[in-house]
């Protein structure tokens, strides 16, 4: 800016120090906003009200709401913090840049002519001086946030520049603020290139993630998963911005295994005007959705290895039958036998057991548990007899447990009856195979590390991050479950191989090419 432009604010913010001052913070859902005054401040444009952000302001900030009544909504705000706080404002309220500049600096100049043709001007005396104004034209992404999240963020601009009363009862109320107003302020700075200032301002007031709760979100805990999906994301989004990397992967992981409603057939990108949240940039929904679905294939996989194993399903890796057992009868001897028998009652109605425990099975996953889809390969499967639907028959299009908690769907495997198919097959059955092996997969998820979360630190490194992705980096390991812990993993040589965390421990349990769960 000019010397004389200079000289003509410096003289200009002298005068307005004798304007009637109001210390009013915009009400944008904190009630501790509340319990200012306001008072108004005369415009050039002839506005009603301005909102006083900065007492000794000499600008006017003006901006059409189209859902306020009056039409139009305005602050008073310091130009000097404008421009030291926001890139996008230095170069606005540059006079040699844009038309706003240049208006600005001819209001100043009638200003100061006013002025000095009444000496001595002010409200008290009569005489009126009324500020410059800039006003905005409407801004698709202050148009979805709101017009009080564009006040919000002219305070954080203009914090200095408050009184300091003001100045500390905004900075507490803030600290406390709820996720979803401040992830809406991050996406309001960014489109006016000022989240570098919104980082520090949160910084600077230790910004907490809304009132302090009983529950941490530095570590994971499986009440998380009771958060909405809202919220989850929009943690997840101010966390990236405040480099809480702690926070970030605890969310992340709590979001992969809630599910979205935006995975129901794989991430799409976002819309044009939605909120940034919604869909995670830098390829992060991608990878959460990607390791999802490889925890949702390692669940499927050890079903199947069950359905294999009473012979509903053919084993892409068939092994040698091992020699007969000798112990527990003629029906375990049968050359022709090409199923080993699952029954350890070693009776004669061993055939009759594993058929009803197969039955069983398939009934639980496919009705209560909802983990397996019964349907038919001859139809097309968007074929409908009934287009206006019918409440008789089978419906083979019901959705199942894709977009439900992981944890939930563990929980169900758990429940996971003790069918029996006569007092003498106590000891048969999938359940007392079942249970021991579910706490391999469920140590993973319910760890207080996130260990299924994306750690930031990592991801943020082009170098290292293709060490930490799952998409692509699916290994040809073979991973050998005992008593619900992993006892061995072991490369396509035969090899073994040992990892030196837990983290690496759960990603290629999740990613091997083949397991061995009762190895």
């Amino acid at each position: 800016m000019k010397s004389e432009e200079v000289g003509l604010i410096s003289q200009h913010r002298q005068r307005t120090t004798r304007l009637k001052q109001s210390c009013l913070l915009i009400d944008h859902g904190s009630r501790p906003y509340n319990n200012f005054l306001e008072g108004p401040i005369n415009t050039t444009s002839g506005s009603n009200t301005a909102k006083i952000i900065s007492p000794n302001g000499d600008l006017i900030i003006e901006h059409t709401d189209p859902s306020s009544t009056t039409g139009k909504i305005a602050w008073q705000v310091s130009v000097t913090s404008l421009k030291e706080n926001s890139r996008y404002f230095d170069a606005m309220l540059d006079p040699e840049k844009f038309s706003e500049g240049r208006s600005l600096a001819q209001q100043l100049q009638a200003l100061e002519i006013k002025a000095e043709s009444q000496p001595g001007s002010s409200f008290d005396s009569g005489n009126e001086i009324s500020l410059p104004v800039i006003q905005f034209s409407e801004n698709p992404v202050v148009k979805l946030c709101g017009t009080d999240i564009l006040g919000l963020f002219m305070k954080v601009l203009c914090l200095e520049s408050m009184n300091d009363t003001t100045n500390g009862l905004f900075q507490e109320a803030l600290k406390i603020e709820n996720p979803a107003t401040i992830a809406r302020l991050i996406q309001v700075a960014d489109s006016f290139s000022s989240t570098d200032r919104v980082e520090h301002v949160l910084r600077l007031v230790k910004y907490q993630y809304g009132p302090k709760g009983k529950m941490s979100i530095s570590r994971f805990d499986a009440a998380l998963v009771d958060m909405k999906e809202e919220r989850i994301r929009q943690i997840i989004f101010i966390s990236k911005l405040l480099k809480d990397h702690a926070i970030f992967q605890v969310m992340t992981h709590t979001l992969l295994i809630l599910g979205s409603r935006f995975w129901n057939n794989a991430p799409e990108g976002p819309d044009v005007d939605s909120f940034y949240w919604n869909y995670l940039s830098d390829n992060i929904e991608e990878e959460l959705y990607y390791r999802r679905q490889c925890v949702m294939n390692t669940i499927t996989d050890l079903q199947a290895y069950f359905m294999r194993a009473y012979g509903v399903l053919d084993d892409p890796n068939p092994r040698p039958s091992p020699a007969p057992n000798r112990m527990l009868g003629a029906a375990f001897s049968t050359s022709t036998q090409t199923t080993q028998f699952q029954c350890r009652g070693g009776m004669g109605n061993s055939s009759q057991c594993d058929t009803f425990e197969l039955g069983q099975m398939i009934r639980f996953f496919a009705m209560r548990s909802r983990t397996v889809f019964l349907g038919s390969n001859i139809i097309d499967p968007d074929f409908n007899l009934d287009p206006l639907g019918s409440d008789d028959g089978v419906d083979f299009t019901q959705q199942g447990p894709a977009s439900e908690s992981i944890i939930s769907i563990i929980s169900t495997l758990r429940r996971y009856p003790d069918y029996q198919v006569d007092s003498y097959h106590g000891s048969c059955g999938v359940r007392r195979r079942l249970l021991p092996i579910i706490p391999c997969i469920e140590k993973y998820l319910l760890d207080a590390q996130a260990l299924l979360g994306v750690d930031y630190r990592i991801w943020s490194s082009p170098v290292s991050r293709c060490e930490a992705e799952w998409i692509g980096g699916m290994k040809n390991l073979t991973v050998d479950i005992r008593q619900g812990i992993i006892a061995s993993i072991s490369s396509t040589s035969g090899k073994l191989i040992r990892f030196s965390t837990a983290a690496e421990y759960a990603k290629t349990l999740f990613t091997a090419k083949s397991r061995n769960w009762e190895a």
